[in-house]
């Protein structure tokens, strides 16, 4: 299938046309993809806030590597419940006492890349130029790296960051 313009033009101008159309559906598809961006930053300050929550009873799910059916529940104010074990006759869950904060790898880490990609999209909404296509094409390119590997936290496994915390000894050099 062929296409004709009407008037016919020289083709010097015809060139000049389509890179003038190009140029104007490029600057349109990067106003549109601020407002993506927009509410992309929406959706990661959400995330952000329900893992920092400071207030006690705050709820998180336990599975396993294998499974992703949940164990049980690990509540912030350190009190675990256990299907499999019934809590004590006056108290809905054991409470756990932990002498020093029992750190958690990669909550730290998902925590973080979360933080950088919210730092990736005020870049390409704020301090760089937006109207430049190659700038937020690798600004996209990190922040999809930056997602993928945040994923790979949660996902978990070894060859992640805090992979295998079991293994690792949180008592300190006691030497």
């Amino acid at each position: 299938m062929s296409a004709q313009i009407w008037p016919p033009i020289s083709h010097e101008q015809l060139i000049k046309e389509e890179e003038d159309s190009l140029a104007a559906e490029l600057a349109w598809l990067l106003e549109s993809l601020q407002e993506v961006l927009a509410s992309l930053k929406s959706g990661l300050e959400e995330c952000l806030a329900l893992l920092n929550i400071k207030e006690p009873g705050t709820t998180l799910a336990l599975s396993t590597l294998r499974s992703e059916t949940v164990k049980g529940f690990v509540t912030r104010d350190i009190s675990i419940r256990l299907p499999s074990l019934p809590p004590p006759r006056s108290l809905p869950s054991y409470p756990l006492r932990i002498s020093s904060p029992l750190p958690l790898p990669q909550l730290s880490a998902l925590l973080n890349l979360l933080n950088q990609a919210l730092d990736i999209i005020d870049i390409s909404t704020w301090t760089g130029d937006p109207t430049n296509g190659p700038f937020i094409s690798g600004q996209l390119r990190l922040l999809a790296d930056t997602i993928d590997e945040a994923k790979a936290v949660m996902k978990g496994g070894e060859d992640v960051i805090g992979g295998k915390w079991w293994e690792d000894d949180f008592a300190g050099d006691e030497t």
